[in-house]
């Protein structure tokens, strides 16, 4: 348990600017990347809540698109197929779609044009479903623009979804829980169900930063 705890405030000390781009919305930092990716031993196999998963089976442009993602985990360059995205979290979800053949419009660049592309598009919601291949928007504080975006890769029987995404230091992956949004760990299992993030100088679960899903594939 001290070795844990002492783990995640390592983390929370290590963490930097989120979008690679770098570029800071208003007065607020920007998304900065999760504190912790270690994930707690199950003590029981209670859920930890809603399942929040989509009976949408995996299609073979949705498999290929987080084929694509996955393969750029822990890459700082978002290069697909010789050609290089550029910076900014939105590089990670344009290679996936362009990978899946299902190319994004031109004017998707960042997380706030993507965000307006699905809404124009109807396909964005802020429900408690998730399946891999959503798109996943985040703010930098709690109720605020779309500033960062990821893909779902899956979503665990409890509704904790893995989202890859894509920051100044590479491409990651981050732990949220749609259904229980302001919760770091089940108080009952002791598994994870958000990563946090760190707004201002606190940090927070990755959940409560969560502004709108998006079915694009």
């Amino acid at each position: 348990m001290v070795a844990a705890h002492t783990a995640r405030l390592a983390a929370v000390v290590l963490l930097a600017s989120g979008c690679a781009s770098g570029a800071a919305v208003s007065s607020h930092r920007p998304l900065p990347p999760p504190a912790g990716e270690g994930r707690a031993v199950a003590r029981s196999t209670r859920s930890a809540g809603p399942a929040v998963t989509s009976e949408r089976p995996e299609r073979p442009d949705v498999r290929r698109a987080l084929d694509v993602a996955r393969s750029l985990l822990g890459k700082r360059s978002v290069v697909f197929e010789g050609h290089d995205y550029g910076p900014g979290c939105a590089a990670l979800v344009r290679a996936a779609f362009d990978g899946a053949g299902r190319p994004l419009p031109p004017s998707a660049r960042d997380a706030s044009s993507l965000h307006a592309v699905a809404a124009s598009q109807g396909a964005l919601r802020n429900g408690l479903r998730a399946a891999p291949g959503d798109v996943l928007f985040l703010a930098d504080r709690p109720g605020g623009a779309p500033t960062h975006v990821g893909l779902v890769s899956r979503v665990d029987p409890d509704g904790t979804a893995v989202v890859l995404h894509r920051l100044a230091r590479g491409v990651a992956r981050l732990r949220v829980n749609l259904g229980y949004p302001g919760r770091v760990a089940d108080p009952a299992t002791g598994k994870r169900l958000n990563d946090t993030l760190l707004v201002g100088s606190t940090a927070v679960p990755a959940g409560s930063l969560v502004v709108g899903v998006a079915t694009l594939l």
